[in-house]
């Protein structure tokens, strides 16, 4: 957290991040303004950014044994056939869509409906793509390649990791490479749900 509060960081947080979080935040606005406030959006698209973390973190507390974002996502190995690698690449988008089916569950089962349907489908698809896409095929950020070097850390959003002091560095990640997936994100969501835009 102290490496936050040094005055020569936030230039570095906003050159870094402060576009692409900004595009995604106001994506999902135009997604839901005829029915929800944009207040309320943001707080639900935070609420999952601070969920997607907690999350992942969680994820990695459980028994190996039970565990196929470990066995499978963290303990694949690089050599492995081009069959495997695309089952690992499945199971892998499988558990990350989990996060958020599970997390519209838990407002379900709390009777909570505070975030809107819409926008958790429209963040999962972000984090799933950013995960799958950017992480595990082109290899955008070295972060998630540290995150498998060294599993207690830079379980992302980066911001988060250095809030937590779960950062394995004290860079922080360039974000402009999530863009493109903001915007397939609002499409798709767009189509599935075909909001009055």
């Amino acid at each position: 957290m102290t490496h936050l509060l040094k005055k020569d960081i936030l230039p570095e947080i906003l050159h870094n991040q402060f576009i692409p979080n900004f595009i995604a935040f106001g994506m999902g606005i135009l997604l839901t303004y005829k029915t929800t406030s944009p207040l309320r959006t943001a707080l639900s698209i935070f609420i999952l950014y601070v969920y997607s973390y907690f999350i992942h973190r969680l994820f990695h507390l459980f028994p190996k044994q039970i565990n196929i974002h470990m066995s499978f996502h963290h303990d694949h190995d690089e050599t492995q056939t081009l069959l495997k690698k695309y089952a690992n690449l499945f199971i892998e988008c499988a558990t990350n869509a989990l996060f958020f089916v599970l997390f519209y569950y838990i407002q379900w089962g709390l009777s909570i409906d505070y975030v809107p349907t819409i926008i958790i489908f429209y963040y999962g698809f972000i984090y799933t793509s950013i995960h799958i896409v950017n992480y595990s095929l082109f290899h955008t950020a070295n972060s998630h390649v540290e995150h498998h070097e060294n599993k207690v850390c830079n379980y992302g959003p980066d911001i988060l990791d250095h809030l937590f002091s779960t950062n394995c560095n004290q860079t922080i990640e360039y974000y402009n490479h999530i863009i493109p997936n903001t915007f397939a994100s609002f499409i798709v969501t767009y189509l599935i749900f075909r909001p009055n835009i």
